[in-house]
C-alpha cells in the first residue's frame, strides 16, 4: 500500500535474487536475542560492542521492523497544520505523513531503536495487535526478485528449473497435478507471485508460503521417507530464498522477534501474581481433543466387504457406471481411521483432493450389520466439513454444484468429526487420486437441472424443518440490528465449556482459529471463528441430537443473522458492509456489525 522500495544498497543482491552479498550460503542469519547489544553486551579491549557483519545485518533488519511499527505512536501532524483542514483533509494528511515516515524508516541505513520502543513492539506482537497480515503488508514493501529489473521471473525460473523438486512444489501451488506438473513455467511463476490467487492463497510473501510449505511436506511425509524427504525440505528452503530474496531475510528476522516476544510472555507469567494484561489469557481448560484410531488392514477389508453404496449412476468422463466397493478398494479408499462420535463409530478413508481444490473423504457409517458409504468434503467458504446429499449434473455429466440439503446448517458435520478430520489432515495430509470426482459423486443423488426433491436416506433421517421456529433470527427484508441479536440464557454459549479448538482455513479470511462451546443447557454447540486480527464470527450452531446413518445430526437450527460471515455478499450486507474492506463481491462485516453483536462481544471479552 506504500509502494515498493529500492534495495538498501544498489548491489546488495546476487543475480539470482537469493541473498545479499554479505549473507552466508545458508541464507538469512538468525539472530539470537543473547547476541544483541541491547542484552548483555560483549566488550573488546576498546570497550566497544563486537558484532560480526552478519549479526550487524540481522540487527539492522530487526531494528527496521521495530522502527517501522513504532511510527504509529509518533505525532503525525502539528497543531498548525490542523488549522483550516477539514476531517477528510486531516485524514489524508495523516495517511501521507505515516507513509512518508515509514518509507524513511526503511530507507535509513542505521535506524535508532530505543529499549522502550523494542519492549512496546514485542508487547504488541505477542498480544496480536501486530498480526500476520500486518507482517505480510510490511514484507510487500521490500523489493523481491520478481520485481527487480535485473532478475524477474525468467531468471528466477531458470534457477528453479535446476531442481525438479522445486518445480513440483510450485506446480502444487499453481494447481497442476501429477500428470501436468511439468507445464510449470516462468509465466505461471509470475502469476503465482504477482497476485492473490482466485482461491484466496497469497504467495507474494513468505507469510503466505508457510501454509504451502506445511501442506506440501505433510502430504509427502508418508511417501517420501528418510533422505528423500530431507531433500524436499532442503529444496523447499532454497526455493523460498529464490522466490523472495531480501524479503525472505526480513521474514526470518520477523519470526525471531515473534519467538522473543513469546519467550518474554513466559517470563512475565512466571514472575507475575495473577494474570497480567500483556500475558495471553487462556481459554478454560475443559477442551476434549477428539481422537482417531488407525484401523488394521484386516479390519478395513472386512468392513469394506459389508459396505453399501446407494449413489446414482455417474455420467462424467464419457462413461456411465455406478461406484462399487471394488473401485474403492482399487483406489485404496477403504476405511482407514475410526472416530467415535457419541456412541457411534464412524470410519474414514484417506483424505483426497477434488478438482475444485477442496479436500474430501469417503466415510463408512454403521447401519445395522452394514456400513453405509458417504461422501464428506471441506467447504472452503466456511472452513468446515460437510456431507454431500446430492449434486447437480452439468451437461457433460460432471458435478456442476453441490447440494446443501434443506439448509447449509443441515449438512455440516458434528464437531467431533470436524476435529478428527483436521487432525488427520495435519498428521497424514492427503492423496492425489484419479477419478476423484467419480468417487465423490458416486455415493450421492444426481439431479438434473430443475430437479429439487430430496430423497434417499437424507430425506428419511434428517428433519425437514429447523428445530428453532421460536428464534427471531431475521430482520424484515434486511439484517437485524446487531445489538438486537439476543438469545435466552439456557441456549446461549457457556464460555466455560469449550468442547474443541482447532485451526482451519477460510477462503476470505485465511487461517482461522475455531472454538466450539456448549450451550448452558447442553443442547447446542456454538462454533466461533477468529482470524489473525482477532475479528470473530459465529460459523455454525450445532443441535445436539441423535446421529443418523449419514454421520449428521438428525436436527439442525437455522440461525439467520447470528451466523453472518466475516465477509458478506454486498447484496446481503445492507448498511453494515465496510466498503473500504472488500473481497470481490463481498464486504467486511466486522467494524459495523459483528463487533456489535452481544454474544461476539462476550466471546472476545472473555479472552482479554
Amino acid at each position: 500500500m506504500f509502494g515498493r522500495l529500492k534495495s538498501d544498497r544498489q548491489d546488495s543482491r546476487s543475480i539470482d535474487g537469493m541473498r545479499d552479498i554479505n549473507t552466508p550460503e545458508n541464507g538469512a542469519v538468525l539472530l539470537d536475542a543473547n547476541d544483541l547489544p541491547w542484552m548483555e553486551e560483549t566488550k573488546d579491549v576498546a570497550g566497544e560492542a563486537k558484532l560480526t557483519a552478519e549479526q550487524q545485518q540481522a540487527k539492522n533488519q530487526q531494528d527496521k521492523i521495530i522502527a517501522f511499527f513504532s511510527i504509529d505512536a509518533k505525532t503525525l501532524v502539528t497543531p498548525e497544520e490542523i488549522v483550516g483542514l477539514g476531517s477528510k483533509g486531516l485524514r489524508d494528511l495523516k495517511r501521507k505523513r505515516l507513509q512518508d515516515l515509514r518509507r524513511m524508516t526503511l530507507e535509513t541505513e542505521d535506524p535508532q531503536v530505543t529499549a522502550e520502543q523494542r519492549k512496546e513492539f514485542l508487547r504488541r506482537l505477542r498480544s496480536g495487535e501486530i498480526s500476520r497480515v500486518d507482517e505480510a503488508n510490511f514484507l510487500l514493501l521490500i523489493r523481491d526478485p520478481l520485481n527487480t529489473p535485473s532478475i524477474g521471473a525468467e531468471k528466477m525460473f531458470e534457477k528453479i528449473a535446476a531442481d525438479p523438486r522445486q518445480i513440483q512444489i510450485l506446480a502444487v501451488a499453481a494447481g497442476y497435478n501429477l500428470k501436468n506438473w511439468q507445464k510449470m513455467d516462468a509465466e505461471s511463476l509470475d502469476k503465482l507471485l504477482g497476485t492473490v490467487q482466485v482461491n484466496g492463497d497469497d504467495y507474494r510473501t513468505p507469510v503466505g508460503f508457510r501454509r504451502l510449505e506445511k501442506y506440501f511436506l505433510d502430504g509427502i511425509r508418508t511417501k517420501a521417507k528418510g533422505q528423500v524427504y530431507q531433500c524436499y525440505v532442503r529444496s523447499m528452503k532454497e526455493l523460498e530464498k529464490i522466490l523472495y530474496g531480501k524479503r525472505y531475510a526480513y521474514y526470518k528476522q520477523f519470526e525471531e522477534l515473534r519467538k522473543l516476544a513469546q519467550n518474554s510472555t513466559e517470563v512475565e507469567r512466571e514472575g507475575s501474581v495473577g494474570v497480567s494484561r500483556t500475558a495471553r489469557v487462556e481459554i478454560p481448560k475443559r477442551v476434549t481433543k477428539e481422537k482417531f484410531m488407525r484401523l488394521l488392514t484386516e479390519k478395513s477389508s472386512e468392513m469394506l466387504g459389508r459396505a453399501v453404496i446407494d449413489g446414482d449412476v455417474w455420467r462424467g468422463n464419457g462413461k456411465e457406471e455406478y461406484l462399487s466397493t471394488h473401485d474403492l478398494a482399487e483406489m485404496k479408499l477403504g476405511p482407514m481411521y475410526e472416530v467415535v462420535v457419541g456412541e457411534m463409530k464412524i470410519c474414514l478413508s484417506t483424505l483426497f483432493r477434488l478438482p475444485s481444490g477442496q479436500l474430501a473423504t469417503v466415510a463408512y457409517v454403521p447401519e445395522g450389520r452394514s456400513w453405509k458409504v458417504r461422501s464428506y468434503y471441506q467447504n472452503n467458504d466456511i472452513g468446515l466439513w460437510c456431507y454431500l446429499p446430492n449434486y447437480v449434473r452439468s451437461k457433460d455429466g460432471r458435478i456442476e454444484s453441490y447440494g446443501l440439503g434443506y439448509s447449509m446448517a443441515s449438512v455440516i458435520l458434528p464437531l467431533p468429526l470436524q476435529v478428527a478430520l483436521r487432525q488427520i489432515e495435519e498428521k497424514f495430509g492427503f492423496e492425489t487420486i484419479s477419478d476423484a470426482e467419480f468417487v465423490f459423486a458416486g455415493t450421492a443423488q444426481a439431479w438434473e437441472n430443475g430437479q429439487d426433491k430430496l430423497g434417499g436416506d437424507y430425506a428419511r433421517e434428517v428433519s425437514a424443518d429447523a428445530i428453532n421456529h421460536d428464534f427471531e433470527v431475521y430482520g424484515r427484508g434486511r439484517k437485524k440490528a446487531p445489538y438486537t441479536l439476543g438469545i435466552d440464557y439456557r441456549r446461549s454459549p457457556d464460555f466455560g465449556q469449550c468442547r474443541a479448538r482447532f485451526v482451519t482455513s477460510v477462503t476470505d479470511a485465511g487461517r482461522v482459529q475455531v472454538e466450539g462451546f456448549s450451550s448452558h443447557d447442553g443442547q447446542m454447540v456454538w462454533v466461533f471463528c477468529s482470524d489473525s486480527k482477532g475479528r470473530t464470527w459465529i460459523a455454525h450452531v450445532e443441535v445436539v441430537s441423535p446421529l443418523t446413518s449419514l454421520g449428521l445430526r438428525r436436527d439442525w437450527a437455522i440461525m439467520g443473522d447470528f451466523v453472518t460471515p466475516l465477509y458478506e455478499y454486498t447484496s446481503r450486507a445492507g448498511i453494515y458492509g465496510d466498503r473500504d474492506d472488500t473481497r470481490g463481491p463481498k464486504q467486511c462485516m466486522w467494524n459495523n456489525y459483528l463487533s456489535n453483536v452481544p454474544l461476539i462481544q462476550q466471546y472476545v471479552g472473555q479472552k482479554d
